[in-house]
Order: structure tokens, then C-alpha cells, then sequence
């Protein structure tokens, strides 16, 4: 089987058609290149087709990954399918969002096919790059440093959303297809450990410095959140208030006084942001949550969420928005502002807040909730609120933990379903989801996987 690409025009996009060229197992059997094409080893002879390489894999990111601002990322999947936006695609949308708002998904739908497949094509690519440039003698050993901490932290930091999602999932560091296509599950602890061996090696050569003063590649200290994060959920919370206090204390991120500027990409609280396509393009996030005409045919902002910010919560004020009809409002992520020239906002990954809240709970976990609940009230202070007295029992700062970060991260990263199933609080949704079963807690296997690759049997149970 030989496959034919068009011919060449630059470097760069020849790297980027490799990198897709890659993520297609069944593409890799038996493959001539024309002699006019880049191959594998000749991307990494040089710098330049090397940083192009790795680009392509932030492309992945920002574009088509768990982790881009449009309908299929999981900041509007994951808030959908908990209770913080309501869906108005309607069923014959031909995107499966509505299965998920409706939490009546099942293993044929197409946005879950999405989430695995895209994602796992991302890793792929990941593990290409690894590969090829760690055998590299072409490339200086600081400047291959630097860009495998980067692809390792891009791969665990994958890995550590999917098993969230899927629970028991194949992992794979290898770009061999027959392994590839035969794999069976890896247990959810086992990819967290993974995880924690990926996000190490990262750290043993990420710089603190930015390689983009702009912040759109990771540093240390976006590694070392991640590694926070992936301890908190192997509920690990002294090990995680570490690292969660490494950023807080080791870095320049502070919290900005001014709520309205934590979207703009100056932002002192960014920790890792993506940039645009272009300039003046807006950000995805931007173009997926603003509406201006009514009903909305996307989604917007549930009356769940809206009742539970106090009137004067600044986040209120300044987040969403809201539009009316014939006496009907709706109200929407207003978060990034620049839904048409945009020319000072990038899509934010990582911001310093998400620091506090890891803290935060870690503390909790550790019965020091004197000293959690002062870091909470810096969040609480921010946006206009009274503080919490430091007297509030265990059970009491987890719900005010919970609430707070609804608040804080509507809309970003799937938070909310992040959040309650790792305090084991996914049942309070059946209290506004009138199918919200206990199963929800994972998303099925898609069915497509399971009949290319049976050993990803059994399905996940309810499904």
C-alpha cells in the first residue's frame, strides 16, 4: 500500500503531514514515501523541522484534543454532561452533545469517538517524536532536553484526563502498530503511575523560564501543577500540597487583583496558555460559549449554575453574560470577550488558581483546615466575597471547596465532573440530571475501538 502526498511547499507542512501521517496506524503498513518528502530521520537532522515537529503537536492540542475550547474539548463535554450548561444543538445536531447533556450516551457516539480516537492519534504523534528525536545525534543535547520535557509532559498530561474518563484504558509508549492495534487495558493506577514517571522525567529538564515569553510552551512549573494534580488523585495529599506549593511559592504567578484581566494573555496568573491560529483570530472557547441571538443553538450557562454565585460575586458580574427575549433570558461563558477581532486573549490550560485549589483540598484531606480555608478565602477575596471562618469541619470545606471551584472554572477543563468524582459527589447530580446513574461516573468504550481491538474488553459496566 503506498500512500501519496501532495507536493512539497514548506518544511514545516511537510512535518505536520508526517505527524498526521503517523497518527494513522493503519497507514503505517508497507508506506513508500516519494523521494521528494521528508522522512522520520530527517526531521530530526535539523532544529528547525524539529520545532516544527514538535508545533504540530501543540496544533493537536489547541485544534482537536480533550483540551481545545470548541464543542468536542471537555470544558463544554464535561460541564454539558454534569449540570453547568444546558445544550440547545437538539438531537439531530449530528455531534452526540446532546447524548452527553442528556447523559444518555452510548458506545456508538460520536463525540466519544472523538475523545478517544483524536486523543490517542495525539499520543501516537507524542510517541513518534520521542522516539525519533531521542535517537537523534543531530540535535545539541540542550536543545533535545528541552522538547522531550515538553512531549513528555504533553503525553502525560493526556494520559492523566483519558483514565479519568475511561477508567482502565490501553497504554502505550511505542509507535509499533501490530503492539498497538493487540493492546489490552492497563489498570487506572498503573496509568498514574506512568504519569508520575513522565511527569519526573519532564522535570529533570524543563526549564523554569519560558521558551515563548508569551507562555504558550509548559515550563517547570506547569509540570509540577500536573504532578500535583495526578498526586491528589492517588489521593497522594501530602506529595500533592508540595508541588501545589512549589508553584505558589517558587514562580512569579500571582493572583490578578483584577478579576477581568485573568483571561488576557498577559495575564500574571497564566501558568500555560495556547495560542491563536493567527492574529486577530479569536479564541475557540470564545466562539463556542458567546451568543448573540437567542434561543441560543449551542449551549448556555444552566440556571443551576447562575443560582449558586452569590449576586455580588464578581465572577458573576464579569464571567457571563446575559440576553433576553420576550421576557426569557439566557446567560453565557463570558470569560474570553473577543468572539470576532481578537487581539489580547490566548486560551488559558493552566492558571495559578488551579494551584490554590489542589492546596487547598490536599490540606483538607491532611485535617489542616485552618490552613486551607486561608487559602480559599484568598480565591473568595478576589471575587468580592465575605471570608469563610476558619472553624468549618472536614465535610464542611469540602462542599465550600466544591462550590468555589464551580465558580472558578465553569467552563474550563472539566472541572466540575473532575472535582465530584474525585470527592466521591457525583450522586448530588441526580439530583438536577434525572438520568444520572452511578455508571456516569465513566464513559463507555467506543464501541468502533472494541471491534477493531477486542482485548479492550470488558466494557465498562452499565454500558
Amino acid at each position: 500500500m503506498k500512500i501519496k502526498f501532495i507536493k512539497q511547499i514548506s518544511k514545516f507542512f511537510i512535518v505536520s503531514l508526517l505527524f498526521s501521517f503517523l497518527q494513522s496506524c493503519e497507514n503505517l503498513i508497507e508506506v513508500d514515501l516519494p523521494d521528494n518528502q521528508i522522512n522520520t530521520e530527517d526531521v530530526f537532522k535539523d532544529i528547525h523541522t524539529t520545532q516544527a515537529a514538535l508545533a504540530s503537536l501543540y496544533i493537536n492540542v489547541r485544534e482537536n484534543s480533550l483540551f481545545n475550547g470548541g464543542y468536542s474539548g471537555i470544558g463544554s463535554v464535561l460541564d454539558t454532561y454534569c449540570d453547568n450548561l444546558d445544550d440547545f444543538s437538539g438531537a439531530g445536531a449530528n455531534t452526540g452533545i446532546n447524548e452527553f447533556f442528556n447523559n444518555t450516551i452510548i458506545p456508538n457516539n460520536y463525540t466519544l469517538n472523538i475523545l478517544w480516537k483524536n486523543n490517542y492519534e495525539h499520543i501516537y504523534a507524542l510517541n513518534a517524536f520521542i522516539e525519533g528525536l531521542s535517537s537523534s545525534t543531530y540535535i545539541t543535547e540542550e536543545d533535545k532536553s528541552v522538547f522531550l520535557g515538553e512531549a513528555y509532559f504533553l503525553r502525560a498530561l493526556y494520559y492523566h484526563y483519558l483514565t479519568q474518563l475511561f477508567g482502565d484504558m490501553p497504554y502505550t509508549t511505542t509507535t509499533d502498530y501490530r503492539f498497538n492495534t493487540t493492546i489490552s487495558k492497563t489498570k487506572t493506577e498503573d496509568v498514574l503511575n506512568y504519569v508520575e514517571q513522565d511527569l519526573k522525567t519532564a522535570l529533570e529538564t524543563l526549564p523554569a523560564e519560558y521558551r515563548n515569553p508569551e507562555r504558550i510552551y509548559p515550563n517547570k512549573a506547569a509540570a509540577e501543577l500536573l504532578l500535583a494534580k495526578n498526586y491528589l488523585l492517588q489521593k497522594q495529599y501530602a506529595q500533592a500540597a508540595i508541588f501545589a506549593q512549589n508553584v505558589l511559592k517558587k514562580y512569579d504567578y500571582v493572583l490578578e487583583e483584577d478579576i477581568n484581566k485573568v483571561f488576557k494573555k498577559t495575564a500574571q496568573s497564566t501558568i500555560w496558555q495556547l495560542g491563536n491560529e493567527a492574529n486577530g483570530v479569536a479564541t475557540l472557547e470564545a466562539g463556542n460559549y458567546i451568543f448573540d441571538s437567542t434561543p441560543p443553538t449551542r449551549f448556555a450557562l444552566s440556571s443551576e449554575l447562575i443560582n449558586s454565585f452569590d449576586e455580588e460575586d464578581k465572577r458573576l458580574l464579569y464571567w457571563t453574560n446575559e440576553i433576553s427575549q420576550n421576557e426569557q433570558s439566557w446567560h453565557y461563558a463570558y470569560k474570553y470577550k473577543n468572539n470576532n477581532s481578537n487581539e489580547d486573549e490566548y486560551s488559558i490550560v493552566f492558571r495559578i488558581e488551579e494551584a490554590y485549589f489542589v492546596l487547598i483540598e490536599a490540606l483538607a484531606y491532611q485535617n489542616q483546615t485552618a490552613e486551607a480555608i486561608k487559602y480559599l478565602n484568598a480565591i473568595r477575596q478576589r471575587a468580592g466575597l465575605p471570608e469563610l471562618p476558619d472553624t468549618l469541619y472536614q465535610n464542611e470545606l469540602i462542599d465550600e471547596i466544591l462550590s468555589e471551584s464551580r465558580k472558578e472554572f465553569f467552563t474550563e477543563g472539566g472541572h466540575r465532573f473532575f472535582d465530584l468524582k474525585r470527592n466521591n459527589k457525583l450522586h448530588i447530580l441526580k439530583m438536577v440530571k434525572p438520568n444520572w446513574e452511578d455508571k456516569h461516573a465513566l464513559l463507555p468504550i467506543p464501541e468502533k475501538e472494541i471491534i477493531l481491538n477486542p482485548n479492550l474488553l470488558p466494557q465498562n459496566e452499565g454500558y
